[in-house]
């Protein structure tokens, strides 16, 4: 298998989609060359940058551009030796993000409990298979919502409105009005909760 010239064309195809930029492509391509040879170092090497660039495109592009300068600098037959190197380096680097992610997660479950609060991302557990206007409702007067991440709050502005508290919307929005001044996506939402409170007050 391991001069299989279909996995090698994978590889090739794989690397070329990398430094275009199609991660998702280049992950598929490099999975192909490893169900065609599991042990391949080159592959492995290929679908963990791919991988990693979803995220992190400019140190996965760091990685490739120091196994290509290492490789094209030694001899063929530190090949191996180099390839261990970089999956040892990729390894570090994967353990220090789960670190950091771990660290991040603390601190933030430190700040809710200090705050009497709850972390976004617990309460849209709390949410996964019930309703959320009920879910809300139970929590509201009770608990801060708290939020790390801009993504969350819209997302969070926007389930408020489409459940019908146009009220608490506006609310929210109002009392972050100066942190917030000027962002689109928020003045959207503001306008939709009033278009729909309005249309609301009047059916009444």
């Amino acid at each position: 298998m391991t001069n299989d010239p279909k996995k090698r064309t994978f590889c090739t195809q794989g690397y070329k989609a990398f430094l275009h930029k199609e991660y998702l492509r280049a992950g598929f391509l490099f999975g192909q060359a490893l169900f065609l040879d599991p042990i391949d170092s080159h592959a492995k090497i290929g679908l963990l940058l791919s991988d990693i660039a979803l995220d992190f495109p400019k140190e996965a592009h760091s990685f490739y551009e120091l196994y290509q300068s290492l490789l094209d600098s030694q001899p063929r037959r530190y090949k191996s030796s180099i390839q261990h190197q970089i999956l040892d380096l990729i390894a570090s680097f994967d353990d220090s993000l789960s670190k950091m992610a771990q660290a991040f997660s603390t601190e933030n479950q430190l700040k809710a409990e200090s705050l009497e609060g709850i972390l976004y991302g617990d309460f849209k557990a709390m949410c996964a298979g019930k309703d959320f206007k009920e879910v809300f409702e139970n929590l509201m007067f009770s608990t801060k919502v708290i939020f790390d991440k801009k993504e969350d709050f819209y997302e969070f502005l926007d389930n408020l409105v489409e459940n019908g508290f146009y009220d608490m919307s506006i609310s929210y929005i109002e009392n972050m009005r100066e942190l917030l001044w000027y962002d689109e996506r928020v003045s959207n939402i503001l306008q939709k909760a009033l278009k729909l409170e309005k249309q609301a007050k009047e059916s009444q």
